[in-house]
């Protein structure tokens, strides 16, 4: 059960994403690219096409700048973008003014005017992580779902398989983040690009220049960011050195939760593409 600190605190994280994504809405064409090669890289666990336009029903949980929304939404009848913030539903009212599959609820994903057993399919990318109580999360998505409806989820990982320094700089990186996070949003948001320019932009390139050269990269750290452009670096830099809370799963505590929440673990599949832990899982049938 959630603490008054942990609700204090996911408060301020609601409020320092609604601000992260009016300043990030992803308006530009610059990002298109980049943005459809990583949405790729999300949805390689299912089939979209499985779905049908017409008659499916869908939610984005945490659609922040509705950037996944997006994508998505050429699939479904009608897809649910649940956001609880004020900014960045304000950048969502914007961006799908013009589009009636979206209907945008600025709710939050344990609180929301979805009808129960309702969705054929929901996804949440990067966001559950972010909440204090990630079990319950889930559970709440759960109870929005069909029975056998589909599930996609991105939680970050405990950085299984990577060596020690990986994690070494890891442990001292999430030290800084913790000193960052705490202060006022617009220390976080000019500290958190200097570390896009100095730190985030050479080592992405530097990952770059070995791929090229046939090396792999895998093991160097902001290699996934290699083809990014700054805009998208210095995005994800505030995203992971200005939010306050974060945690981190494996995959026996993925499957854990998702377990306990009424999932079917004989669909689990965690993707084997970056992003990790990207997941896809169907609800039990009844």
């Amino acid at each position: 059960m959630p603490t008054n600190e942990d609700r204090n605190i996911d408060r301020q994280v609601v409020s320092d994403f609604g601000r992260e994504w009016q300043a990030f809405d992803y308006s530009s064409a610059e990002t298109e690219e980049s943005l459809d090669a990583q949405f790729a890289a999300y949805i390689a666990p299912i089939d979209l096409k499985r779905y049908s336009d017409s008659t499916a029903v869908a939610a984005d949980f945490g659609a922040g700048s509705g950037r996944w929304t997006a994508r998505l939404a050429p699939y479904f009848r009608t897809i649910y973008a649940v956001e609880p913030s004020d900014g960045a539903s304000e950048v969502l009212r914007i961006k799908f003014e013009h589009e009636p599959r979206v209907k945008i609820l600025q709710e939050s994903v344990g609180a929301n005017s979805i009808p129960d057993e309702t969705l054929d399919f929901a996804v949440s990318l990067g966001v559950l992580h972010h909440i204090p109580d990630t079990a319950l999360a889930i559970s709440d998505v759960a109870k929005k779902m069909k029975p056998g409806g589909e599930f996609l989820c991105y939680l970050y990982y405990k950085l299984e398989g990577k060596p020690f320094y990986y994690r070494l700089i890891f442990a001292a990186a999430n030290v800084v983040r913790n000193l960052i996070s705490r202060s006022p949003y617009p220390i976080k948001r000019m500290v958190s690009k200097l570390i896009a320019v100095f730190i985030y932009l050479p080592l992405a390139r530097f990952s770059k220049l070995l791929h090229k050269a046939g090396r792999n990269v895998a093991n160097i750290p902001l290699h996934q960011y290699k083809d990014m452009p700054f805009y998208m670096l210095s995005n994800d830099a505030l995203d992971r050195f200005g939010t306050r809370l974060e945690q981190r799963f494996n995959k026996e505590e993925i499957a854990d939760m998702l377990s306990r929440a009424g999932f079917d673990l004989s669909t689990l599949r965690f993707s084997d593409v970056e992003p990790f832990w990207t997941f896809s899982v169907r609800k039990l049938s009844a």
